[in-house]
Order: C-alpha cells, then structure tokens, then sequence
C-alpha cells in the first residue's frame, strides 16, 4: 500500500492573491532576516484578506538552530492564530512547520514530530508555504531539518501532519533572487529530482513527477541565470522545484542528501551548494544499481552539456552554472576537512537517505565520496 500526499497547490502569475479568498482572522508570517527588509511580506500582508490580523516575525537565520525557530513561541501563543504563513526558503518553512505542530500540541517535544506519532494538529490553525526561492521544495513536503546547537549536525524531522495545506507559486516572488541563490537552490532541485527517482521506494506518482521536474530545471536554469528576469524560465525553475518537492517526499532521498546535510551542518556551506558538490559522485556510485532510470533522466540534459552518462552531465551543467566544482574551491580548508572527515561519515551514516539510497553503502564508501567531493576527483 502507498500513500501520496500533497498540498493544494496554486501556481503561475499572480497566485498571492488567491490567498485574499481564504478564510483567515489572525495570522502569524514567519520570514527571515533578509527577505524582511524587502517588499515581500508586505506584499503577502496586503493579500490577506479584509480585516485580518496579522503579526510578523522575521529573525530566521539561514539553518537556524531549534532555539532560534521557538524564540517568539510565548508571542505566537498569545497572538492565537488561525493561519502560519511562510514566507521564504527552506529554512523559514521548516520553521513555521515546527512552530505550527508546537503551537497546537504545546505539550511536544519537537522530536516528537515523527511518522510514529499521531499528532492530532489542525485543530486550532493551518499551514500554508510561500517559496521566495526555486528548490528546497519544501512547500511541498512532509519534512523538516533543524541543526542541532552545538553538535554540527542536523536533525531530519518528519510527519504527514506538517505538510502545509496550501502552497502558493508565484514567479514574481524569485525575479530578484540573487544569483548564488538561484544556482544553488536549482542545484538542490536538481537533487530531489534525481534523488527522489532513484530511490528504493520511488514510485508511479513520484517518478513522473521526478522526470518532468528535472526536464523543466535542467531546460530553463542557464537561461535564468543569463535572464534573470525572465518569467517564463522563472515559473519553470519555480514549478519544477516543487514538483521535486513533491518527488522526494513521496520517495525519500539518498546519499546526495545524507552526506550534503552533514557537509553543510559542519562547514555552513549553503545547502544546494553542499548536495551540488556530492550530487555527481554519488550518482557515479550508485550508477550500476540504477543505470536505466540514470539514462532516461541524462536526456533531458541540454545538448550541449550532456555527456556519456548523468554523472559526467551533470558535471558539465554544474560547471557552466558557476557552482563549485569541489569542496576546496567552495573555501573549505584542506585541514579543518581531514580533521572532520571521521565526524562527516558517522553523521552521514545516521540519515535515512542510506535505507532509501538505491545501493547500499558502507562507511568506506561515504569516505571515498567525501573525500572525491572535496578533492575534484575525475568522473
């Protein structure tokens, strides 16, 4: 038996004002320390509905710890809303994902959010996802990743009951997105799309929309990053973003991710960045488990960067994207990486990406594909 879950999803030109259509009294929107100070929350506040009340908190770093996320947990309580609201990447929607489950169960711990555990949410609010950028797919999504203070590490959360009831694709809302932002966030994109296909529990729904995610990414990313404001290539990476989302979380991820969390948890490399730079070796090595599924995906890549197999692609792609080909040239020291790489393999050896993984690894085998990660080893 399977199950596939999904928000309603609202997408293309000017999707924010769907929200005006919704019953809402008291709304509490949670962005970041950025995105505040540009017109974006303003925006989504003046789509809300007529005469509803809204509060704004917007001190959500990149990879907050869970202190950071709880902060104004009292506030939230005592504003009593009816509706969370966020506004931003990846680590402002786990956020809100967290603070929603905690708000309607006070009495949770946050690692309490699992599968296992019937929550009961939903009774005092809702949830709805606004992307600000094209590829964590969050939105989309039934997961959330906090880093955990102090241990260099992240913590991977998950239940059906905090994926958001409804997100909102507006292109408009990633024509100024920074360049560093966009490739990496498609790099992340690109990864749950691969990522999601090829794992040991992918399935009709998820496959299909794995292929049609990668084809739109892989098709329009170079032109965005040439034409930034271009609408069309936007709303593609925009949609396609999501439907990896949408992929990965009715299949799960992989070792791109297992070893990318533990990447960026210990160095702060920026999450798309930390998956770019693992993605091509690990579909190397997982290349005779999966070679079919590879292959079909490798012909979406434009002709002009496509080589012999996925791998080498997407090496090729990545390249004239601007992203980093190896972690030295990402700016991590050769000697803090050594001193870490023991650390690296038994954080990556805890993720749930090693069961879903299409082949088995070992410890030896995260070792070699950190190591290749960091040192530009030929594919």
């Amino acid at each position: 038996m399977w199950f596939f879950r999904s928000p309603e999803v609202i997408f293309g030109e000017d999707s924010l004002s769907f929200i005006s259509s919704l019953e809402m009294k008291r709304i509490a929107v949670i962005t970041d320390k950025n995105l505040i100070r540009t017109e974006i929350p303003g925006r989504v506040q003046a789509a809300l509905p007529t005469g509803a009340k809204s509060m704004l908190l917007g001190e959500i770093s990149e990879e907050p710890p869970l202190s950071e996320m709880t902060a104004h947990l009292n506030e939230i309580r005592e504003f009593s809303p009816d509706w969370f609201v966020a506004v931003g990447g990846g680590s402002v929607m786990d956020t809100a994902k967290i603070l929603f489950a905690l708000y309607e169960r006070p009495d949770l711990s946050v690692y309490d959010i699992t599968p296992l555990v019937k929550l009961g949410l939903r009774k005092k609010s809702r949830l709805m996802a606004i992307p600000t950028t094209s590829g964590t797919g969050s939105e989309c999504t039934w997961a959330a990743v906090l880093s955990v203070e102090g241990e260099h590490r992240k913590h991977e959360l998950a239940s059906p009951e905090i994926l958001p009831d409804y997100a909102i694709l507006d292109p408009s809302l990633v024509l100024e997105l920074p360049p560093e932002q966009t490739r990496n966030t498609a790099c992340d994109a690109l990864a749950h799309s691969i990522e999601g296909y090829g794992s040991a529990w992918h399935n009709p729904f998820s496959d299909a929309l794995a292929e049609k995610a990668f084809e739109l990414v892989s098709d329009s990313i170079l032109g965005v990053l040439k034409d930034p404001s271009n609408l069309t290539l936007r709303n593609n990476v925009h949609i396609g973003a999501s439907m990896a989302g949408l992929s990965f979380s009715n299949s799960q991820i992989g070792l791109a991710h297992a070893l990318g969390h533990a990447l960026g948890a210990r160095f702060k490399t920026p999450h798309g960045m930390a998956v770019a730079l693992i993605l091509p070796h690990v579909v190397q090595f997982n290349y005779d488990a999966c070679s079919e599924r590879y292959d079909r995906l490798n012909r979406f890549i434009p002709d002009r960067y496509r080589g012999l197999d996925l791998a080498k692609s997407l090496e090729l792609m990545m390249g004239a994207m601007g992203q980093a080909k190896c972690g030295r040239e990402a700016g991590i020291g050769e000697a803090d990486f050594n001193q870490n790489l023991d650390d690296l393999v038994n954080i990556a050896s805890e993720s749930t990406g090693l069961i879903t993984n299409p082949k088995d690894s070992t410890s030896t085998d995260l070792r070699s594909l950190f190591i290749k990660s960091f040192e530009e080893a030929n594919l």
